[in-house]
């Protein structure tokens, strides 16, 4: 099998991104555990999905492939690690590094759609609308405000 690192996915499905969000992260772990998993989040190798689950592996912490996954199929965010923690009724530093490292970092989004001209920006958020009635319902919902 290939080596991959975590930016460089392999895909399994049609499905082209894990189906959860950050919130859904933020509420299916603790504040620790969610600051804890971003600095591994790089490290986590062989990233794949389907449209249930997602794995991958930190063999820095020695977690192999097969290990570390998270499940977000129309539901609370839920996962598999062998660390003490694993078992908990929230996602482990280690799973949420593998979500991280499926997420991406926020900063670098937020730096992008700076840099896009005004038209580009609204083009955008019209595109996403007409793909995701959830999109439409929370831009109009910004836009009451």
């Amino acid at each position: 099998m290939a080596h991959h690192r975590a930016r460089t996915y392999r895909r399994n499905s049609a499905l082209l991104t894990p189906d959860f969000t950050r919130r859904d992260l933020e509420y299916a772990t603790t504040p620790e555990a969610l600051s804890r998993g971003q600095e591994p989040a790089p490290h986590v190798e062989d990233v794949d999905w389907d449209e249930y689950s997602l794995w991958g592996g930190l063999p820095g912490e020695e977690i192999g492939l097969g290990e570390l996954l998270v499940h977000y199929a129309g539901r609370r965010l839920t996962g598999e690690c062998p660390c003490p923690d694993g078992s908990a009724t929230e996602l482990c530093a280690h799973m949420t590094a593998l979500a991280w490292a499926v997420l991406g970092d926020d900063t670098a989004l937020v730096d992008r759609l700076t840099t896009l001209p005004h038209a580009d920006l609204v083009a955008l958020a019209v595109d996403v609308a007409g793909r995701s009635a959830l999109a439409r319902q929370v831009i109009w919902t910004r836009l009451a405000r």
